[in-house]
């Protein structure tokens, strides 16, 4: 008879996600807390590389020669030394397609006779008395991915309460893809803070971290505002890829991250959005993962990140949109504060734009306060960096 989880059994284990995501030993509590919660099972974190297992974080063994055979296996299979067939995963797959979030239980999957065939299962499980699993994908990266697993521990012959594990991973699943990307947002940032801290100065430029097919990873405060508003840079949701407005740019993004990952080099180019133009520099992102899990460090390696930053180029106009969703401006006080950058006083803004004095001068005062600086001159400065992208273009107006 399957068991429920109560009303705080369930609050504390999402708490307990949270908490989990952040520890050192990334998911230990976690992993423990569903031990716990399901008798005659064993739960871990496990990395893939396509079919391929390539890691597992179990902080709770079994006790005895059950815990030794699991703690060597695993050692094994980091090593390389383990055969590791794919018919079980291919065909897991190919009835329930690989997606981030979604449950997979072997047993809703395959017949009981049908699993126990599998070569994957004779080679890596039943060594080690890994029976039937439930679980889901918190992490996919290019080929490689995370997820959480409940396994029925087949030397132990307390009853399995499948129905309720089931339960308790549609509960925690998507709690762990919101904890897993903030922890992996604070780990990066702080990469991100001593990377880039030059290149960035004073005031941050809008930045996105994606993989080499433009799987998002993360961006800082203003590159997020930038995805939010949608206007200049947009992520499309379904597939976790960026792109920009004109299909066109979107082909010269992949063309920026290709020759960024051949030469090592930054490349730029001009892109158009909301009827204003943009500078879009890419260059290789290489975090140091000081600071990132295990688990991350494993789906990272072997693959290379790109840093996109978004600017103006370094004559004419700052784009008023991209202003906007920078620093929170309104439509006018991002048409005085690039008025402003173009060297106009406000006298001259006035009569440009139709407004009085005193009102130019308050909206100058209010593009001051959100930007955080206490003269033109200053705002001139900052926002300066803006053009440093648009420094990686070619005289000729073509990419460098």
């Amino acid at each position: 008879m399957t068991r429920s989880l109560s009303v705080a059994e369930a609050s504390d284990l999402i708490g307990i996600v949270y908490d989990a995501s952040l520890e050192k030993n990334q998911w230990a509590s976690l992993v423990g807390a569903l031990i716990a919660q399901c008798p005659g099972h064993v739960a871990a974190v496990v990395t893939f590389e396509d079919a391929r297992w390539v890691s597992s974080h179990v902080p709770t063994l079994p006790d005895g020669e059950h815990g030794a055979q699991i703690s060597e296996l695993m050692e094994d299979v980091e090593k390389g030394d383990v055969a590791q067939p794919d018919d079980l995963n291919d065909t897991l797959f190919h009835r329930q397609p690989l997606e981030i979030g979604t449950l997979y239980s072997t047993r809703r999957i395959f017949s009981e006779e049908e699993f126990r065939n599998f070569e994957g299962y004779k080679a890596t499980m039943k060594p080690i008395g890994a029976g039937h699993w439930t679980g889901t994908h918190f992490s996919i990266t290019g080929g490689r991915r995370a997820a959480v697993m409940v396994v029925e521990n087949d030397f132990d012959e307390t009853p399995k309460d499948n129905a309720r594990v089931e339960d308790i991973i549609r509960l925690i699943a998507p709690h762990m893809i919101r904890a897993n990307t903030f922890a992996r947002a604070l780990s990066m940032a702080k990469d991100a803070a001593e990377t880039y801290s030059a290149f960035i100065d004073a005031i941050a430029l809008p930045m996105l971290i994606m993989t080499r097919d433009g799987q998002f990873q993360m961006a800082n405060t203003i590159g997020q505002r930038l995805l939010d508003t949608g206007e200049l840079v947009q992520l499309d949701t379904a597939t976790n890829r960026i792109a920009l407005p004109e299909t066109q740019d979107t082909a010269k993004l992949s063309h920026a991250i290709a020759q960024a990952q051949e030469d090592g080099g930054p490349h730029a180019f001009q892109a158009f959005a909301s009827d204003t133009s943009i500078a879009v520099c890419v260059c290789p992102y290489r975090p140091a993962l000081a600071f990132a899990s295990e688990i991350d460090r494993k789906l990272f390696k072997g693959q290379q990140l790109f840093a996109v930053f978004i600017g103006a180029k370094p004559q004419g106009d700052v784009s008023s949109r991209l202003l906007q969703d920078a620093f929170g401006l309104t439509q006018r006080e991002a048409e005085v504060c690039g008025g402003l950058l173009g060297g106009r006083k406000p006298s001259q803004l006035a009569v440009e734009m139709g407004r009085s004095e005193k009102t130019i001068r308050n909206q100058i005062q209010a593009v001051h306060e959100k930007v955080g600086v206490t003269s033109t001159r200053d705002l001139t400065e900052a926002l300066s960096v803006f053009r440093t992208v648009g420094a990686m273009f070619a005289e000729d107006g073509g990419a460098a």
